[in-house]
């Protein structure tokens, strides 16, 4: 009896369109120019989660429970997890 061969699934990936105009409009700018608004600490980078509505939910709750922004409670959520290790 022969076995047909199989091949891996292939995946087309997903692609965030907007991110890709974001980074092509960063890109296009000026070498050197900070595309973060005036009143950021410049000691601070941005980072985009994509995170599930119930997660995002979650935070906000926690955030409003110890009066907190939820960038307070994800940086030091982040702080402790990697502490660990």
């Amino acid at each position: 009896m022969t076995r047909a061969k199989s091949s891996p699934a292939i995946h087309k990936p997903d692609f965030d369109v907007d991110g890709i105009l974001r980074f092509a409009a960063q890109a296009a700018s000026a070498p050197g120019h900070d595309l973060r608004p005036n009143d950021v600490d410049p000691k601070r980078l941005s980072l985009t989660l994509m995170l599930k509505p119930e997660v995002i939910d979650r935070l906000k709750a926690e955030a409003v429970r110890k009066d907190k922004s939820v960038d307070q409670i994800v940086e030091k959520l982040v702080n402790k997890h990697l502490n660990k290790h």
